[in-house]
């Protein structure tokens, strides 16, 4: 991490040094391109000068010119056929025509000057030089060269610098995560990922990691739950089956009393298969892969279908059930999910209500949620059992005369979860309410 940030540093260092270059060329091209303008210019005026006036009228004007050439930074060259000097005090031999970028002189106490340069060749054999001093242009460049110098440096150093911040940061924030998981490996499953509640990058992914952990403790206590009511619970009804066993060893003596006992035999291990089934299914849904065949699904068609199927029956008992259903509630889901979280619901009822009682099913949609509500106005659940019978094998002492393993609501409960929803039970008055708030789709 901290060779990658480092590099990076360097290579936006070395970006910014392209961009200053870019605008130093561009800066010197046009500073030049200004002396050249400069230049033709002069050498344009003195051309028409001797034109107008021959040698006594441009050398006139040289001379004048020079005059001011502290100021104007101008150096003038005229040369006669053999070379001899009739104005101009720039201390250089006159080059051949065209433009010459360097022109040293020779500027008196040791010093060396250099001029840009323009030659033209006039009537009878005349040189004119034209030279503007570049004194300027270097300074220019030489400043530029300095400021992108240490501007380079400066990001390089803050860079680097930040280079180093960031990865001694980052090593504290991963050798803490490493830290926690280390522990949670070596058993404290209880331990978490420290949180600075910043909201940022390292926050959030901590806040990731424990809701994963969660997840992973939520998983391994119902592992450890299922595990101890499996052995409380399949004990009666293997001590049932090896009870009817044993007394078809040794008391049944003809072919009848054999099938009675096989029988029965068969009855109570046809109980242990659905008890198996029903803990299989549970741990499937809880596993959310069944989430991989989720589609768009109507829950008032479903809803109306399970009303529609159970309503003989529960007249039949004496109840009542009523559907205030409410059209267009669309969900991600599972059609035969969300049946089996409806069936279990009313088989719930029906078991642990007696005749007469009113079942409502209650269906409502708005602001990109469904509300699905199953409610009775039978003797209902105290306030102290409603999250005990949403685990597994939970059974109120009430209920355990009536048939059953307590793994119905875990079964609605595990549904709801898949559903993105959580079951939530409240006094009906009278009666017992379960609710689902569902993320609705289009």
């Amino acid at each position: 991490m901290l060779g990658l940030a480092t590099a990076v540093s360097v290579l936006l260092s070395v970006v910014a040094l392209a961009i200053c270059f870019g605008i130093y060329t561009v800066t010197h091209e046009a500073v030049e391109a200004q002396l050249d303008q400069r230049i033709e210019t002069e050498s344009g005026i003195l051309t028409a000068i001797y034109e107008n006036g021959g040698v006594p009228a441009i050398a006139a004007e040289i001379g004048q010119r020079e005059a001011q050439s502290r100021v104007t930074g101008m150096g003038y060259i005229l040369d006669d056929r053999q070379g001899n000097r009739l104005a101009g005090t720039l201390r250089a031999k006159a080059p051949e025509p065209g433009w010459v970028e360097f022109l040293y002189d020779e500027e008196g106490n040791g010093k060396r000057g250099v001029s840009q340069a323009l030659t033209r060749r006039l009537d009878d054999g005349l040189m004119l030089v034209v030279a503007a001093d570049r004194t300027p242009v270097d300074e220019m460049d030489a400043q530029l060269f300095g400021l992108f110098g240490a501007v380079f440096c400066a990001m390089l150093v803050m860079g680097v610098g930040g280079a180093l911040g960031l990865g001694i940061l980052i090593r504290r924030r991963l050798g803490k995560i490493d830290a926690t998981a280390q522990a949670i490996i070596d058993g404290d499953l209880n331990r978490r990922m420290a949180r600075d509640d910043t909201d940022s990058e390292f926050d959030r992914l901590a806040e990731t990691l424990n809701r994963m952990l969660d997840r992973n403790a939520e998983l391994v206590t119902n592992l450890q739950q299922v595990s101890n009511d499996i052995a409380h619970d399949l004990r009666t009804p293997l001590a049932r089956l090896q009870q009817v066993l044993d007394e078809a060893l040794t008391d049944a003596h003809d072919a009848a009393t054999f099938r009675l006992a096989l029988t029965r035999a068969s009855e109570r291990s046809r109980e242990i298969l659905d008890l198996f089934n029903a803990l299989l299914r549970i741990s499937e849904i809880e596993t959310l892969k069944v989430r991989e065949h989720f589609s768009r699904i109507d829950v008032c068609e479903i809803a109306e279908r399970v009303a529609d199927a159970f309503r003989p029956d529960l007249e039949a008992k004496g109840y009542t059930l009523e559907a205030d259903l409410e059209t267009g509630a669309f969900v991600n889901g599972d059609r035969h999910l969300m049946s089996q979280l409806l069936v279990n619901l009313i088989e719930n009822v029906m078991r642990h209500t007696p005749s007469g009682t009113l079942v409502s099913l209650s269906l409502r949609r708005g602001d990109g949620l469904v509300e699905l509500t199953v409610s009775d106005d039978g003797p209902g659940i105290c306030l102290a059992d409603r999250h005990h019978v949403l685990k597994r094998f939970a059974r109120l002492e009430k209920s355990r005369a009536t048939p059953g393993f307590g793994l119905g609501l875990s079964l609605v409960t595990a549904i709801a979860q898949a559903h993105h929803a959580r079951p939530v039970l409240c006094d009906n008055h009278p009666g017992l309410r379960v609710g689902f708030v569902f993320p609705g789709v289009e």
